[in-house]
């Protein structure tokens, strides 16, 4: 639908947009029986692995994620993946490969994923320059290539998600405007991931991404599938608008957003499957409770692997954290029942959700050195804590309950530290990060 796209431009891109009672050994029998059945349901794997990201504005386009970490801060929940948006029209800035926007979030231990838009944003949906068929005959191999060989450059994976939402009519890559067809945008999907292999871009995932709506109804999403050999991950993009805009399906729930989308991709290929952009409006519900039920639900798709929030206050408000009420609802430990959904129990997620006290060195200056020092609360599945100064890794040293990372600063300026605690399998599911300015 034409408004799940509009959420989607960076600032310069912005043009529109389970009798009998049972005997008490066999009640302990019984309970180790659920635990193991429950950690051998698909929803309950994908519960535990299911990723969070985030678009935040301004991130990661100034090099570095601050938005992300603030969202952190304010909700609890770690932010895994960074999506970010560039088109092909404009200047280098947004048209290029910008090594520091790559690398403030890899850095950070971050996944990026970079929207790519083959357009000029205000030139309407009739572009004729950025139809299909040139994309698809090599028209734009230079182009494809150049920004192949520097994403491959970043030595990072990448997760490229080019020419989304193309089961609707409002951009000019939708198979039918602008001169289109389904069976073109396939032509040109696998060109441009040929390229890429070409040129050595072993790193780049695809990232192919419909809308959860196809418009028009007969502009089907499964007519564009590229093939299992072309495509990394199957995603999806949907929004619940709220009751003020019954013509983009006024108030929806998560699972009438989704669920049809989700089951349609399922049989399309063997991939994991990611909510690429998702939102909520507060008009016409209970945003909190939308937000809770989103993770609830998402316990049960077992191909789910990511949730990405589209977190901006555009055409509606977006964002994930408008007010503590709703931030609370983003809390990790809401994500085991629907029974989260109760004030109290929001309340009790956000007193035992992980939190870090950091405490920074005073009065840094240049040729000395800057510490930093944290304690952690209700973080104990962290086997291990991570310490990043601008994107670099610093060794952690570990005193007692608390912990620090200290190393030397060569130069003025401004620097920030990130501390990461991360559970025996390698997953964030705490951090924290502080600015401060080093003097001569």
């Amino acid at each position: 639908m034409p408004g799940a796209a509009l959420p989607g431009r960076p600032p310069a891109t912005d043009d529109q947009g389970v009798s009998r009672t049972p005997h008490p050994g066999g009640l302990l029998a019984l309970a180790v029986a659920a635990l193991v059945l429950l950690t051998l349901l698909p929803g309950a794997a994908a519960a535990q692995a299911l990723r969070f990201g985030a678009w935040t504005p301004n991130d990661p386009y100034d090099g570095n994620t601050t938005g992300a970490e603030t969202l952190e801060s304010q909700t609890g929940r770690h932010v895994d993946i960074v999506n970010w948006y560039q088109n092909w029209g404009g200047g280098d800035w947004i048209s290029t490969v910008q090594n520091p926007v790559v690398g403030a979030v890899t850095n950070g231990g971050r996944t990026p994923m970079l929207t790519w838009e083959p357009w000029a944003p205000g030139g309407g949906i009739d572009q004729p320059r950025y139809r299909l068929a040139r994309i698809a005959d090599g028209s734009f191999d230079a182009y494809m290539s150049t920004f192949a060989v520097a994403l491959a450059a970043t030595g990072s994976p990448v997760y490229l998600r080019p020419m989304h939402e193309f089961n609707g009519d409002w951009y000019p890559w939708g198979g039918t405007v602008n001169g289109n067809s389904a069976a073109l945008y396939v032509r040109a999907w696998r060109h441009m991931v040929d390229v890429f292999r070409g040129a050595g871009a072993d790193n780049v995932r695809f990232v192919w991404s419909p809308n959860n709506v196809d418009v028009p109804a007969n502009n089907r999403l499964e007519g564009y599938y590229p093939g299992d050999g072309y495509v990394d991950v199957l995603a999806v993009d949907g929004y619940n608008w709220g009751a003020g805009k019954p013509e983009f399906g006024g108030w929806q729930s998560f699972s009438e957003l989704f669920k049809p989308a989700y089951d349609r991709l399922r049989k399309l290929g063997p991939q994991p499957i990611w909510i690429a952009e998702v939102g909520t409006s507060a008009d016409g519900g209970d945003k909190a409770a939308w937000i809770r039920d989103m993770f609830a639900r998402a316990r049960g798709m077992d191909r789910l692997d990511a949730i990405v929030w589209f977190n901006e206050n555009k055409e509606r408000d977006w964002r994930a954290a408008p007010t503590p009420q709703i931030a609370a609802a983003f809390a990790p430990a809401g994500d085991a029942s629907p029974a989260a959904a109760s004030p109290a129990a929001s309340r009790v997620a956000r007193k035992l959700s992980p939190k870090l006290a950091l405490t920074l060195t005073r009065g840094a200056r240049a040729g000395g050195r800057a510490s930093i020092r944290w304690r952690a609360s209700h973080a104990g599945s962290v086997v291990r804590w991570h310490a990043y100064l601008n994107g670099r890794r610093i060794r952690v040293a570990s005193r007692t309950t608390a912990r620090t990372a200290s190393t030397r600063i060569a130069r003025a300026g401004s620097y920030r530290w990130r501390i990461i605690g991360r559970n025996a399998a390698g997953r964030a599911i705490v951090s924290a990060g502080r600015s401060f300015r080093v003097t001569r």
